[in-house]
């Protein structure tokens, strides 16, 4: 892995180890009064990175998308996904969608699209370290959100249990982690031609 990309892996994986710190602590105090630290609230700052990163991510595939190349779909696909779930995220419906006991199913359709349209993107574009390590970190995220609450309480574990909270963490911050990554990922897709292009100029066969 090049210096870059490792630079932005630990700076993702401190982001995502902030998330755990700030709730447990947030759930050691008892819930603070500002909501900002408790990661189970939308009104948390890790939820408000989230928001941020889609619509930082949907608005650098828009863009992309507007310029037209021969992945102008590609692109376009992607922008429409992120910008879906920014709303999803910043609306009170992900709430309501969450209790729902298949619920969190209703992502799954969406979520795949989404890394579908990445995934070839980064491979066209040559950044598929950085976007692969992004799913893996959105993949453990939604494992966890399904699995989670079964495993917690199977051994026991309630919601105002240390073990909830930390799972709590491990699903919101391996999310926004992911998230950043994918985002660093699109923009630095979004600076470069593919990778058949770059080809064609190097070799002298893209014309004048």
């Amino acid at each position: 892995m090049k210096a870059p990309d490792r630079g932005y892996v630990l700076l993702a994986a401190c982001v995502g180890g902030a998330v755990i710190a700030t709730n447990l602590i947030d759930f050691g105090l008892d819930g603070s009064r500002l909501g900002l630290l408790n990661a189970n609230l939308s009104s948390s700052w890790s939820h408000r990175v989230t928001a941020a990163a889609l619509a930082t991510g949907g608005a650098l595939a828009a863009l992309r998308a507007r310029r037209g190349s021969r992945q102008r779909t590609w692109w376009a696909l992607t922008a429409t996904a992120l910008v879906l779930l920014f709303v999803v995220e910043v609306s009170p419906a992900h709430v309501q969608v969450d209790r729902l006991s298949w619920g969190k199913l209703i992502y799954l359709p969406l979520l795949v699209g989404l890394a579908a349209s990445v995934g070839h993107l980064a491979k066209r574009f040559g950044e598929n370290r950085l976007m692969w390590i992004a799913l893996g970190a959105l993949a453990a995220s939604y494992a966890v959100h399904i699995f989670g609450p079964q495993v917690v309480e199977r051994f026991g574990w309630g919601t105002d249990s240390w073990a909830y909270q930390v799972k709590v963490g491990l699903k919101e911050g391996s999310e926004l982690a992911g998230w950043l990554l994918l985002v660093i990922a699109l923009w630095r897709m979004g600076q470069r031609s593919p990778l058949t292009e770059q080809r064609k100029l190097r070799t002298g066969d893209g014309g004048t």
